[in-house]
C-alpha cells in the first residue's frame, strides 16, 4: 500500500488536534506509533518488513501447520 505525503500530513494534523485536546501525555501508544510512522521513513520501512514477515509466517502455518 502506498501512502501519499498528503495522507501523512492529514494524519499528523489529526494527531495534533488529538494532542491539543488531550495533551501530549495521554498514554496512547497507538498515537505515538502513528506519529513516528508519519515522521520517520526508516520506521515505515521496519513496519513494512515486520508486516511482510508476519504474513509469510501465517502463510507457512496455514500451508504446513505447526
Amino acid at each position: 500500500m502506498n501512502i501519499t505525503q498528503e495522507q501523512l500530513e492529514a494524519k499528523l494534523k489529526q494527531i495534533a488536534e488529538f494532542e491539543e485536546k488531550y495533551g501530549t501525555d495521554h498514554g496512547q501508544t497507538n498515537v505515538y506509533a502513528m506519529k513516528k510512522y508519519c515522521t520517520d521513513p526508516k520506521y515505515r520501512e521496519r513496519v513494512a518488513a515486520f508486516n511482510k514477515a508476519s504474513i509469510e509466517t501465517i502463510k507457512h502455518y496455514i500451508r504446513y501447520g505447526y
